[in-house]
């Protein structure tokens, strides 16, 4: 399944400040930071990895239905495989 280049594009970003933040964890136990602002950064993180997991299940959402739609099979296949994704991930 391809994402469209926007949605891609988008995800690539999150994905790429989501790389950013956790070198900066990393270089902030190398360099003992207080562990008050350890965890500050790994909140950060967290957030921005549910928004990348948010952004993505949506993504994978219209893709479904979309296919769906154009190979004429049942919608409501589509949305059963979405809410299980759904219910399967954490979020």
């Amino acid at each position: 399944m391809e994402a469209n280049e926007e949605s891609k594009k988008k995800v690539i970003n999150r994905l790429s400040r989501l790389e950013g933040q956790i070198g900066a964890v990393r270089r902030m136990v190398e360099e003992g930071e207080e562990c008050e602002n350890i965890v500050t950064q790994l909140s950060a993180v967290h957030s921005a990895l549910e928004g990348a997991t948010k952004l993505i299940v949506a993504n994978f959402f219209l893709i479904c239905l979309a296919e769906s739609r154009e190979k004429g099979d049942n919608q409501q296949e589509a949305v059963d495989r979405f809410i299980s994704l759904l219910l399967n991930t954490r979020m």
